[in-house]
């Protein structure tokens, strides 16, 4: 990472420094005023024999820290350098000379700052300008490339007997939400399958922040969300790995969403603007960050939660905080209210948005499985070590065709997306479990009609969608039911029998019989049961019942 040049960092230095750095390079200075003293010394350090001569003379702890700083691109901000590798004292010129401080650093940065090796210098980064550590590129040019560092793989945990397997049914949810948003405008009942309908309604924000975020959806001239056609329909017509991968991959490079503000255990500070917003990181850097540690997991081996935050604390624990400065958040305990700060509150901020990443969009977009209740291990699925490159795609089997009973109620099995998106623009909702069913109705057909669906399209879509021909009485019936007219009624209602036919005309009790059948005889609708009962027992009437 190249920053200010060697001459522009040691010209930024005061005189007394540039004559430590002169006198532990050897370098005889002639030049007095500041500009020539740093252009002198510049000449005489970025040579290879200097460069050799006091890299040798480095105790462990310094070319251990110089190291360090090298395999990053000889850069670091400040914060993170100094914490892992010691302080830096604050002193003057005048203290600097008079008690020669630089013969006994206090750190392996002290001793580093008066060699010249390390400088300072502010430079754009993730979240903003930031202080940076860094070697200047004219004596990193001299400097042997340091070894890499040995990464110490997580520890494996032992297989949890309760297991959750992850998988792509954020997808089926996705479909759920794309029929449901389509039809809301003609179909009301539609408003309550986006919540009662979503296997993961929980994972409601983060699906409708994606859908929004790839062009899947968009916000109308009344700021209602709605599919885009196009977009949505390319994604229906994918096949399952495609449609499983795409939402993963939008999370993974997504902006918009960002985990530390869905983790449920942390607050912003009301009291404080970060940065002008209320969440101060940036999202798509730490999940970047945090997923490159996560490669270190081997595919089908389980981990301890708890050991895994571990493991993240050691190898990267500024994944969320690349500028290292734990005191410029401010982020409360939800429960308590307990501000968080400093490097003391890692686990409570760090840890928990881990936790949360793999309890929560991990496992939503089934790149783990779970174990334990509630959870406390997990693995990388076989989906999820693919999306990290660990591994080829799962081998997802076609999904059986739709089923068609002779009452017409359609079976939509699941991963069968773009026709169960179909089914729903022409059929009611049912109920949803191992498939999704829905039922043709003269009310369905008649919203179908006003799709501008013709009844030639509904036929021929259920025969290619089941992969059979349809019964001809079922025909019939669809396309008796598409013409509309008065339809035929099948409702659930109650037989009151009335000892004494004078109780049914009762005004109480009257407006709730739905039709008359003769003396002391009368049908009631299932859902009046109870005010019916009350009337029965104001008129001195206790009914028996059979339920």
């Amino acid at each position: 990472m190249a920053l200010r040049t060697l001459y522009q960092t040691l010209l930024d230095s005061d005189l007394a420094r540039l004559h430590v750095i002169a006198q532990q390079w050897g370098v005889p200075l002639v030049a007095e005023r500041k500009p020539d003293v740093a252009a002198e010394l510049a000449d005489a350090m970025a040579r290879a024999e200097a460069v050799e001569r006091v890299l040798a003379d480095l105790d462990d702890a310094a070319r251990t820290a110089l190291d360090d700083l090298l395999r990053r691109g000889g850069a670091l901000p400040w914060a993170i350098f100094t914490r892992r590798w010691g302080e830096l004292r604050a002193v003057g010129p005048g203290r600097l000379e008079r008690e020669e401080l630089w013969r006994q650093p206090v750190s392996a940065v002290e001793q580093l700052w008066y060699l010249g090796l390390v400088q300072r210098a502010f430079a754009a980064w993730p979240g903003g300008q930031v202080e940076m550590a860094f070697t200047p590129e004219e004596l990193r040019l001299y400097m042997p490339v340091p070894a890499p560092l040995e990464v110490t793989l997580p520890e494996p945990s032992i297989p949890p007997t309760h297991q959750v397997p992850g998988t792509d049914v954020l997808a089926d949810d996705l479909v759920t939400l794309f029929a449901a948003l389509q039809m809301e405008t003609l179909d009301p009942p539609a408003a309550s399958e986006k919540t009662a309908w979503l296997r993961l309604p929980q994972a409601r924000a983060l699906l409708e922040t994606l859908a929004l975020e790839q062009g899947w959806l968009l916000h109308d001239e009344r700021d209602a969300l709605r599919p885009a056609a196009e977009p949505m329909l390319a994604w229906l017509q994918a096949d399952s790995w495609s449609q499983w991968a795409a939402l993963a991959r939008a999370w993974m490079a997504s902006a918009r969403w960002n985990d530390l503000a869905a983790v449920p255990t942390l607050r912003p500070d009301p009291a404080r603007a970060l940065w002008n917003s209320e969440w101060p990181t940036d999202p798509r850097t730490a999940r970047q960050a945090f997923l490159d540690v996560l490669r270190c997991c081997a595919p089908n081996t389980w981990y301890t939660i708890t050991e895994f935050v571990a493991f993240v604390r050691e190898q990267n624990m500024d994944f969320l905080r690349p500028d290292g400065d734990y005191d410029a958040w401010a982020l409360r305990d939800a429960v308590t209210q307990k501000p968080l700060r400093g490097i003391e509150a890692w686990d409570a901020i760090e840890g928990a948005w881990i936790a949360f990443v793999i309890t929560g969009p991990l496992y939503w977009l089934g790149m783990v499985d779970l174990g334990d209740e509630p959870p406390a291990r997990f693995r990388l699925s076989e989906a999820g070590a693919a999306l990290l490159e660990l591994g080829a795609p799962p081998q997802l089997p076609e999904p059986p065709p739709l089923r068609l009973s002779e009452t017409g109620v359609v079976a939509a099995p699941l991963r069968r997306r773009y026709a169960r998106f179909q089914v729903r623009r022409i059929a009611r909702p049912l109920a949803w479990g191992e498939d999704y069913r829905y039922r043709l109705t003269p009310s369905s057909l008649t919203l179908a009609r006003q799709q501008r669906i013709s009844v030639a399209r509904i036929l021929a879509f259920l025969e290619e969608a089941t992969e059979q021909a349809l019964p001809a009485h079922l025909r019939a019936a669809i396309e008796n039911a598409y013409q509309g007219g008065e339809p035929a009624r099948l409702e659930q209602v109650w037989l009151l029998r009335a000892p004494d036919p004078a109780v049914l005309a009762q005004p109480a009790l009257r407006r709730f019989i739905s039709e008359s059948l003769g003396e002391g005889l009368a049908l009631i609708y299932a859902a009046d049961r109870e005010h019916v009962r009350v009337a029965l027992a104001r008129n001195g009437i206790l009914p028996e019942t059979d339920i």
